[in-house]
């Protein structure tokens, strides 16, 4: 557990959720040893577990998952969502973030919730109803309305952080070019040139959440990465690969680009967490 913890006697134990001084001098000194690191900086990770909520789409101007735009398969970040909640823990994995099991965390929130007992609270039976809606899916256990629950969930498990991401904006946009030469044409010796890029935009929120139960305000830090599929280029891929364990190109020139945009933040999501997550 991450609560401060109780005392026997003289004997007092130690909260494993809370940084000592040793440790923040263990970081620096670390960060300070490993100067030639490849993978853009990232050198140390947090020893504590992490419960990684699935990722989200904002829909209707709120955070949290829109069920009706689930059910309806609509929106790119509807859409992205399970694609990104995956790749997410992957890299966290290979970049040494211990994340909790899934199947362990819904297993503890149905315990926390009440759910599966006869005396269930109103507000179970109200998951339930929803669960029963969205398909019964694990992931649909969670929402912005039992962080609470969540938070204590993870303690539960001995996880001291918990990571919500939310895609804020998931586009894609064509831009159609011509050329040629109209003189030609009208001869028909010149053909018109038509050329169509493609370029995806992902905007991406990710709030780091203590599961200290003396914390006022358990949120550590709130950041929003843009990823642009243009700008990740088959050498960047090959780190953002590195990182994954993925393939940013692994479906050739049909690879969905907004998939590709979500790749161009991962890298920069893993620093986030490591330069917050003691």
């Amino acid at each position: 557990a991450c609560s401060s913890g109780g005392s026997d006697g003289s004997k007092k134990v130690k909260d494993p959720c809370r940084d000592d001084a040793s440790e923040q001098i263990g970081k620096v000194e670390e960060y300070q040893n490993e100067e030639n690191e490849t993978l853009r900086g990232i050198r140390t990770h947090t020893k504590r577990k992490v419960v990684l909520m699935p990722v989200s789409s904002a829909g209707g101007g709120g955070g949290g998952y829109n069920p009706m735009m689930m059910m309806a398969g609509g929106g790119g970040g509807a859409a992205l969502a399970p694609f990104a909640t995956e790749i997410m823990n992957q890299a966290f994995l290979n970049e040494g973030i211990k994340t909790v099991a899934w199947f362990k965390v819904s297993k503890e929130l149905k315990k926390v919730l009440g759910q599966g007992t006869e005396n269930s609270s109103p507000y179970a039976q109200q998951m339930q109803q929803i669960q029963m809606m969205q398909g019964g899916g694990g992931q649909s256990l969670v929402n912005d309305n039992n962080l609470n629950e969540l938070i204590e969930t993870a303690r539960n498990l001995g996880a001291c952080y918990v990571v919500r991401p939310v895609i804020l904006k998931a586009s894609n946009t064509r831009d159609s070019k011509t050329s040629g030469n109209a003189l030609g044409m009208a001869f028909g010796v010149s053909r018109m040139k038509t050329t169509t890029n493609s370029n995806a935009e992902v905007d991406i929120k990710i709030s780091i959440i203590s599961t200290r139960e003396e914390l006022d305000n358990p949120i550590i830090a709130i950041k929003t990465f843009s990823g642009r599929s243009v700008q990740v280029s088959k050498e960047r891929a090959n780190v953002l690969d590195g990182i994954t364990g993925g393939a940013a190109f692994g479906g050739g020139s049909n690879t969905n680009q907004t998939k590709i945009a979500f790749y161009d933040t991962i890298d920069k999501i893993v620093e986030f967490l490591e330069d917050k997550m003691i």
